[in-house]
């Protein structure tokens, strides 16, 4: 071989061994950058999981007070479960995906959010100005912190978790410690102690009850309406149990499937809704089709604020006899009510108070009829406890005690058997609603009274204001406290920080 052919042979070798080393070196650069995106990766899900970022991200600045993420998530569940009560939205589907404002797109998620950061702000506010004027909390604020405080120690216990810290989590937001709970527990009752203290001095006229009712009396009326409900649902499981998977293409394609045949129900009960037809007769003919009925209803728009008929109700061009069809719908299910408007008025009924205590009668946990010698036994004991009570001082405070010792209805007990501003219309056992609402009823009463449930021991307790100048004064002193609220926090700057996009829809 020429010294030519041999320079060329080796210089290809050495081409061809430094293209190999630079791929080498490639693919270990490839490596170490998978490697190092792998470990960043790794790193960042330890910090997500142990919610160190939650609990030290600034998510709102108020005022140059920082709260983080998890504090945010703290108010964040508390105004979900406000308006998860009041079934403002499907609590089953992700909030992320329900509208809220159809004019601008504004998510579920995103309003509440809004209302949280709106009443973590109004808090910071009014706790800082009782602060600054050295307010002392009441006595009440204080035993109630002190009850909720001790309520955390045992509740992990009756909610079937491991821990104490277990329940705050479930509860209170994945990265809330105890000690910061603490922190916040204090702020709220010390916002709202020194809130209701300022409330407290401030005194309406009937001019401002006038006034208000004027300005707002379609909120402030009682509208009388009957409802027929038709629902088409989508099972959730099949014959054997087994839950059934579906897109939300494929829920909302099977729900078109099932309207028809509501909808042509609805449409036939507007007619004859329309032709005055009777609506507890009418519930009777659709049978098994009907998903509710309600007969001349009475409601404010607070109570019915959650409908998505309110609005059409409480509308002033409204006249009796006139009926709609308002459809309303989510993932797996679609409603069509069938309303038609009876009237409105001033409610001018008034409402009472009373205190019971209950002795039951039969078995303890109620599952049959109790037989007449059970009765007898526990009028027996009723009318030696009511004896008891009036040999002695025979106050509305010596009740309470008699009846927190006694009552097997524990869940009232423990509000002293206070059940309030019962009405004609409330959803009481007759005997009882009917002992309350008795016109020669007076304060002090006492009575033993006899229902399904066994003997109550009544105290009649008060009659109250008419329900329509209760619900102006709870609109009076809302409006009292928005205006209080947002006066401690005259001037102040928010900012949203880095923290917010780590606050967890529920």
């Amino acid at each position: 071989m020429s010294a030519e052919k041999k320079a060329h042979t080796k210089a290809e070798r050495d081409e061809k061994r430094r293209q190999e080393e630079q791929k080498d070196r490639r693919s270990m650069a490839v490596y170490t950058v998978v490697a190092v995106v792998v470990i960043v990766a790794a790193i960042a899900a330890m910090f997500w999981r142990s919610g160190i970022l939650q609990r030290s991200l600034t998510a709102l600045d108020i005022n140059g007070e920082t709260y983080t993420s998890a504090d945010l998530q703290y108010y964040y569940n508390s105004v979900y479960s406000q308006q998860a009560q009041m079934y403002a939205f499907n609590s089953s589907q992700s909030v992320k995906k329900q509208i809220y404002d159809e004019a601008t797109g504004q998510t579920w998620h995103d309003h509440l959010l809004e209302l949280a950061v709106e009443q973590l702000t109004r808090n910071c506010a009014l706790a800082w100005q009782a602060r600054d004027e050295g307010y002392t909390l009441s006595s009440e604020a204080q035993t109630a912190i002190s009850t909720s405080l001790a309520q955390l120690e045992t509740a992990w216990i009756t909610n079937n978790l491991p821990s104490r810290d277990a329940f705050i989590r479930a509860r209170f937001g994945a990265n809330m410690t105890y000690d910061r709970l603490v922190e916040l527990i204090n702020m709220e009752f010390t916002a709202s102690d020194y809130a209701q203290a300022k409330l407290d001095e401030i005194e309406h006229s009937d001019a401002d009850y006038d006034a208000y009712y004027q300005e707002h009396a379609d909120q402030m009326d009682t509208v009388i309406f009957s409802q027929l409900a038709f629902r088409c649902t989508l099972p959730t499981s099949d014959e054997n149990g087994t839950a059934i998977e579906r897109t939300a293409e494929e829920s909302a394609a099977a729900l078109e499937e099932l309207k028809p045949a509501q909808k042509a129900l609805a449409e036939d009960a507007r007619s004859k809704l329309e032709a005055q037809g009777d609506p507890a007769a009418l519930a009777e003919e659709y049978g098994d089709d009907l998903y509710t009925s309600s007969n001349s209803s009475r409601a404010t728009y607070a109570e019915l604020a959650s409908f998505p008929y309110a609005d059409w109700l409480i509308d002033s061009e409204r006249k009796p006899g006139d009926v709609t069809i308002i459809e309303s719908g989510f993932e797996t299910a679609y409603y069509y009510y069938v309303i038609r408007f009876e009237g409105r008025e001033l409610d001018q009924e008034q409402t009472h108070d009373v205190r019971h205590l209950l002795v039951k009668a039969g078995s303890a946990n109620g599952t049959a009829t109790p037989t007449q010698a059970e009765y007898d036994e526990a009028e027996e004991k009723a009318q030696a406890l009511l004896d008891e009570w009036k040999a002695g001082e025979a106050t509305e405070e010596s009740f309470i005690t008699l009846l927190t010792q006694n009552s097997d209805d524990t869940s009232s007990a423990q509000y002293g058997g206070l059940i309030s501003n019962i009405t004609s219309t409330s959803g009481y056992v007759e005997a009882f609603r009917n002992w309350a609402l008795d016109p020669a009823r007076k304060e002090g009463d006492t009575e033993l009274v006899k229902t399904e449930y066994g003997w109550h021991i009544m105290y009649y307790v008060s009659t109250n204001d008419p329900i329509w100048r209760q619900n102006t004064a709870s609109a009076l002193m809302q409006q009292d406290y928005e205006n209080l609220a947002d006066a401690a926090s005259q001037g102040w700057t928010i900012k949203h920080g880095p923290g917010m996009r780590f606050i967890s829809a529920l």
